[in-house]
């Protein structure tokens, strides 16, 4: 028979157990009422600094730091960013705007998040003058999960509100400016849906008088190279970056308005057209190595959006220049003419290899060059007809005071270090300069087609590649505002032209 007295213990057991449970979730349960309390308490008692120290995302040791900086220094205003805001200079702000600004360095994801970092900036005490917001319409619309009333909330309170509170201040936006693959990514309603999103956010900052609004994201210069980006779609490098901020911020270019918007997203949709139908493709020319020697046209412009940038970024071809701004071919009495130029290259930039000499550039991996072929190209022209430069010398044909002459002289000495690389000569492009090159400068010199002639003719004797940039090119007398920025120089347009008819040349021609 079963204990009675069992059954008793069995009971009270359960009662006890019943009683602790209950016990552990009032403990609890006040616990949480306490630190609610606690949280309120602090947060009331932070005062003014509140936003900046409790709204902070998770796993992300940029934004306290940031919120630090705009607690604790001066400045006349900031830089936010949805993107890489690092790639941007405080440094630029100060020489090109006379402004302190602070660049921030977390990536800002939601409107939240700029929100807290405009709370903290106005309750700074600092006399805000300026705002640079680099914005991103789709993450401003994904963050709102897609949802037209909750865009709205969100960016009437947390973007709006500040726009409006602050009519003294002036907000000035940055819309993305991304690779072209970002776009080539969307399906047509996709691609709908996201121009859609950046009208409206564009239709709506428009609306106050303190507001401006940039987009440079439909430059084809900018979008096609790869090399112009560093570690995303979307962040460009900081050679880049610069080049837009003196565009936007400082020469108020690529402004975008409810009155030209059309043309943006009209541009964005042909370009979208034609690239989903027919993918321009460009030329693999990653077994050579372009080596670049020339005047102001190659040499005033650096990186990914110079000449040999371009050559390099679209062909995969690795690229070194040694063109110098300023200079000519014939020797005029410059220490950086082609002559002295040729022989510091030979003296700095060549070694004894197993077949003969080897080029090996001091930033290079020379293992890597190792199994390029290599390709010397020279573009020079220009000063040697600005400065009457003879074209050539029928008593001394390697007289390096004439430009046929000096080619002849400094091609012939790199062919002898380099017996199996390939020479090419690029002419001028036309000029609007001295009747667009029809005027003789100088007792000695002649017109610029006749220098164009000449190394035409060069080629010829030498057996060199010619690419003629003057008679075979987009750049006409009719087209010279399009393609150039002073008369001379190419634009980034003209750049970007100039580099595509290399590149398809040596994949066509040179061999």
């Amino acid at each position: 028979m079963p204990n009675h007295s069992d059954h008793t213990d069995a009971h009270l057991d359960a009662q006890k157990r019943r009683l602790i449970y209950r016990a552990v979730l009032i403990v609890m349960a006040l616990s949480v009422l306490c630190l609610v309390f606690l949280i309120v308490f602090f947060c009331l008692r932070s005062g003014r600094h509140s936003l900046c120290e409790y709204n902070l995302p998770r796993n992300d040791a940029l934004m306290p730091a940031d919120l630090d900086r705009l607690k604790e220094e001066p400045y006349d205003g900031a830089l936010l960013s949805m993107h890489a805001p690092e790639q941007f200079s405080e440094k630029d702000f100060a020489a090109f705007r006379g402004q302190r600004i602070l660049v921030t360095s977390h990536s800002i994801g939601t409107a939240r998040e700029l929100s807290d970092y405009l709370n903290c900036i106005f309750q700074s005490g600092n006399p805000i003058s300026s705002l640079y917001l680099c914005l991103d319409p789709e993450l401003l619309w994904k963050g709102a999960d897609t949802s037209r009333t909750k865009w709205k909330k969100s960016l009437s309170k947390d973007l709006y509100a500040h726009i409006e509170n602050h009519p003294d201040v002036a907000f000035e936006i940055l819309l993305p400016y991304p690779y072209i693959d970002y776009w080539l990514d969307f399906e047509e309603e996709e691609l709908e849906t996201v121009l859609t999103v950046y009208h409206t956010l564009v239709n709506e900052l428009s609306a106050y008088p303190n507001t401006r609004i940039f987009f440079p994201g439909i430059e084809e210069w900018l979008m096609v190279n790869p090399d112009n980006y560093a570690d995303t779609l979307f962040d460009a490098n900081e050679i880049i970056t610069n080049k837009i901020f003196l565009y936007t911020f400082c020469d108020a270019a690529y402004q975008i308005t409810p009155v030209n918007e059309d043309f943006f997203w009209n541009s964005l949709r042909e370009m979208w057209a034609v690239e989903k139908a027919s993918p321009t493709s460009y030329p693999d020319l990653s077994q050579w190595c372009l080596v670049f020697f020339g005047d102001s046209v190659l040499g005033n412009f650096s990186g990914s959006f110079s000449i040999p940038g371009y050559a390099s970024g679209l062909s995969g071809a690795p690229s070194y220049n040694y063109a110098i701004g300023g200079t000519s071919a014939s020797y005029r009495g410059g220490n950086q003419d082609f002559p002295n130029t040729v022989g510091t290259f030979l003296s700095e930039n060549v070694t004894p290899g197993e077949n003969g000499f080897q080029f090996t550039p001091k930033d290079a991996d020379a293992a890597y060059l190792e199994d390029k072929k290599l390709i010397f190209i020279f573009n020079y022209g220009f000063n040697d007809y600005f400065s009457g430069a003879p074209v050539d010398n029928p008593m001394d044909a390697y007289d390096i005071s004439t430009y046929k002459g000096a080619l002849r002289t400094c091609i012939s000495k790199l062919r002898d270090a380099f017996p199996e690389a390939r020479c090419l000569i690029m002419s001028p492009t036309h000029t609007a300069l001295f009747g667009n090159g029809m005027e003789i400068n100088g007792q000695e010199g002649d017109t610029l087609p006749v220098y164009v002639d000449a190394a035409r003719a060069l080629a010829e004797e030498m057996d060199l590649y010619f690419l003629d940039n003057y008679n075979d090119f987009v750049v006409t007398e009719e087209t010279l505002d399009d393609y150039l920025s002073d008369g001379c120089h190419p634009n980034e347009r003209g750049r970007l032209a100039i580099a595509l008819q290399l590149i398809r040349f040596i994949d066509d021609a040179v061999r």
